[in-house]
């Protein structure tokens, strides 16, 4: 067959192609899932630090009240 070799080759470079479009949504979704993991850890984190900021305080106030 004449055109076999063309054939095979336009296969190959849809492939290589299909290959890369699999793989840039692949790092797409993966840095989407990632930043928003990010922004949950640090709002959790900044929450945490707010609870131990007002316990803090409680624990001032009812140490200050105690004393007096």
């Amino acid at each position: 067959m004449p055109g076999s070799a063309d054939a095979e080759l336009y296969f190959i470079v849809g492939m290589m192609v299909l290959i890369l479009i699999i793989c840039g949504v692949a790092v797409y979704v993966f840095f989407r899932q990632y930043r928003k993991e990010m922004r949950e850890k640090q709002r959790k984190s900044t929450l945490s630090q707010q609870v131990n900021d007002a316990s803090s305080e409680v624990a001032e106030a009812a140490e200050e009240e105690s004393d007096a």
